[in-house]
């Protein structure tokens, strides 16, 4: 005698298909609240003045998380190793490559900066110049 593979309540009825649910993936749903909190801030600056203190908040929880995930993702790193052989070569890979990208982002830094020269335009109690001090109202283009 053969037995079913089905039980006997689903004997002659065909399995009902899930339903999938839309979900959003956790990418798109950074860019999504990164586009929300830009548009937001655009149109209302007041609020973020208001809700400082929960970017306050979130900036102090990233901060406390950051130091003990950085020392577990080492620490897991060097025990997974092996021999000391092996993770004496990653470590010095990491500095070489950590010194490199460091030296490069330092470069590119100095480059945009001597390029764009950001402050330029401001205007500074020192830099400012009154040639209108007889007059009441000063030139637009005083700075």
């Amino acid at each position: 005698m053969e037995t079913s593979p089905l039980p006997a309540t689903n004997a002659g009825n065909p399995p009902h298909p899930r339903k999938r649910r839309y979900r959003i993936s956790l990418t798109t749903q950074i860019l999504l609240g990164l586009f929300l909190g830009v548009l937001l801030g655009w149109l209302k600056p007041e609020w973020g003045v208001e809700t400082a203190f929960i970017r306050n908040i979130f900036l102090n929880l990233v901060k406390s998380i950051i130091a003990p995930l950085m020392f577990s993702s080492i620490l897991i790193g060097i025990a997974g190793g092996g021999d000391l052989k092996k993770v004496g070569r990653i470590g010095i890979k990491a500095l070489v490559y950590f010194e490199v990208v460091t030296t490069l982002a330092l470069f590119i830094g100095l480059g945009v900066v001597n390029i764009v020269k950001p402050g330029g335009r401001s205007c500074s109690p020192r830099r400012r110049k009154r040639p209108w001090t007889d007059r009441s109202d000063p030139p637009a283009d005083s700075c």
